[in-house]
């Protein structure tokens, strides 16, 4: 009966009725509404009546993609749909808002057959109730809308839904009774909460797409690496880099590392990424083939671990940093960031050193840490002394701005991976020839840009996470003053990473260096406290930590200028917690 009452309301035009609410009610227009008739009252009932209006809206939008999810709207009402997307514009912040969102989600269900390689009971049910396979007239009617040359309000959007409907071609293709159809399928090279369904849905899209077009994603690398020689070639010829290049592979490389980055729902979909050789010794699972023990992984696993192996062979440099900032992505969870540890070890062996040429793989731990070690050799041969004015970060001779951007990319690699693997945290710190704590340490201490200190601070924070590293570390922070905790009668001017707030930052408006120092703090206080911190040097206590971050940090942010009015907010943020944690710990003990 239930089935029967909602598929009258869809056959009467409730899509129809639902996009054209969304279209004309407007926060703006309802307001002027009631303004004439004085229907509005103080700031908190206009607060309430624009949160009202504003909920009517969204809850419109969820309930045309709840219904999508069970079953795919009907030809007339998708070319309504897509009607309707084709003139959605973002918001200020080049978002799209939540209604716009959970319509693209709701056509993108449309065009969803990821059930065909499932293998589920209700698989041919669900084939006869699918337009897409049951009515020529749809496809012909859907592919001739989206084929059409006029471009949409949003020219992104529009080619999500064209790269969508292309892979549904290329799904239903690989069936055997769709004769019928080959004319469309043939074109397909041409084209818990909401947002868990969201993520699922971009996943599929673009895993189906990596798995489904190899020679497409060969095209893509192809068109990259012939870019990267003319870019090279106008530098070599003093010329300015060209400007109409594509960016087609850097830009998939930043949609994946998007979209695994923060995996709020533990969904852990990017272990469909890696297919290890090994199962983990903390469990008999492989990659993303949850459930089954010590099987082999299925071909759309290994396609797209290799698509993150090929990806990095022989990388042009315009590609490395987006190369590293989709690792990150990937490496996001414990059993991913296992695996990216062991893909950038192996990197670093003579086998892939034959691969890449005779300096090696730029994506291995190698090249980092031996990059990092010959960075801070060079760099502090022009070491101030610490009576000299330290930080005043002149234009630097040792690392470029390119190189930099490279750097701040690998360290946000390591630190995720760090973040996540216990066994990546220490197998790092005990390798022999590469000291990680040490060289970063070493680093802080010459004259760098506040933004690197920064990203090698937050290095420093995951590595902190492990109990015995945070004690050495507590004690290495001591003797290298990176917050100078000692003072001399013959000293004249302070050093450490008060006179980085002082004069550096506070001058800049921004705070990178500062925050990333409370956050190191807050880690080591909950890791591991000696009790005789500074023992030998001065009075020991954390008493210098404490008043630095109370009376610098935390007292004078009123006082302080922020580039961005949300900084502020994570400013005093990160002061309260590294307070907090301290004054914590000394009540505790």
């Amino acid at each position: 009966m239930t089935t029967r009452f909602t598929d009258e309301l869809m056959e009467q035009g409730l899509t129809h009725k639902i996009l054209t609410l969304v279209s004309h009610i407007d926060v703006n227009n309802e307001f002027d509404k009631l303004q004439r008739e004085r229907g509005l009252g103080s700031e908190k009932h206009r607060k309430e009546v624009s949160d009202l209006i504003k909920e009517c809206r969204q809850s419109l939008a969820e309930s045309l993609f709840v219904w999508t999810c069970q079953s795919p709207l009907s030809k007339d009402d998708t070319l309504i749909l897509i009607t309707y997307l084709e003139k959605v514009t973002v918001e200020a912040d080049g978002s799209l808002d939540s209604v716009n969102l959970a319509l693209l989600m709701a056509l993108l269900y449309c065009f969803d057959v990821s059930f065909l390689e499932q293998g589920t009971e209700d698989r041919e049910d669900l084939m006869h109730h699918l337009p897409l396979l049951t009515e020529r007239h749809y496809i012909a009617s859907i592919h001739t809308r989206l084929q059409e040359s006029h471009p949409w309000k949003l020219p992104g959007l529009q080619a999500t839904v064209r790269l969508a409907w292309a892979l549904a071609l290329r799904g239903i293709s690989q069936l055997s009774d769709v004769t019928a159809l080959a004319e469309f399928t043939e074109a397909d090279e041409a084209m818990a909460e909401l947002e868990e369904f969201y993520i699922r849905k971009i996943h599929n899209l673009v895993t189906d797409f990596l798995a489904l077009m190899p020679m497409k994603v060969k095209q893509l690398r192809n068109r990259a690496d012939e870019d990267a020689r003319m870019i090279h070639m106008s530098i070599q010829m003093g010329n300015e880099p060209p400007i109409s290049l594509r960016r087609d592979l850097e830009h998939l490389m930043l949609l994946i590392a998007e979209l695994y980055r923060k995996d709020l729902y533990n969904l852990e979909l990017a272990l469909e990424y890696w297919c290890p050789s090994e199962p983990l010794q903390s469990s008999t699972i492989m990659g993303s083939y949850l459930g089954v023990a010590h099987q082999r992984p299925p071909q759309r696993q290994v396609v797209l671990s290799k698509f993150v192996r090929q990806m990095g062979d022989l990388l042009p440099s315009t590609i490395y940093i987006p190369y590293l900032k989709m690792l990150q992505g990937l490496a996001s969870g414990p059993q991913c960031a296992h695996y990216c540890f062991s893909l950038l070890k192996v990197n670093g062996s003579s086998h892939a050193e034959n691969i890449q040429g005779a300096g090696g793989s730029p994506v291995s731990w190698e090249h980092l840490f031996h990059s990092l070690m010959l960075y801070h050799e060079h760099l502090r041969k022009d070491l101030p002394s610490a009576d000299s004015v330290q930080y005043r970060h002149l234009p630097l001779r040792g690392i470029t701005q390119k190189e930099q951007d490279g750097l701040i990319a690998f360290l946000q690699l390591t630190s995720t991976i760090v973040k996540w693997s216990e066994n990546a945290r220490l197998a790092l710190c005990e390798h022999p020839q590469w000291t990680p704590v040490v060289v970063i340490l070493g680093l802080l201490q010459c004259s760098i840009p506040p933004i690197l200190k920064a990203e090698l601070l937050e290095t420093l924070t995951a590595f902190g996470k492990s109990p015995e590293i945070a004690a050495s570390l507590w004690q290495s922070l001591e003797y290298t003053q990176i917050l100078q905790t000692v003072r001399t009668q013959t000293q004249r001017q302070s050093i450490g990473i008060e006179v980085e707030l002082n004069e550096i930052e506070s001058r800049c408006e921004e705070y990178p260096l500062t925050r990333a120092f409370c956050r190191l703090i807050s880690t080591l206080v909950e890791s591991s406290f000696p009790s005789n911190l500074g023992a030998g040097l001065r009075p020991p206590g954390f008493d210098p930590y404490l008043q630095f971050l109370r009376d610098s940090v935390f007292l004078r942010f009123r006082t302080r200028a922020y580039r961005r009015a949300a900084e502020k907010v994570t400013f005093i943020w990160k002061a309260v917690l590294g307070c907090v944690s301290l004054h914590l710990h000394f009540k505790l003990n």
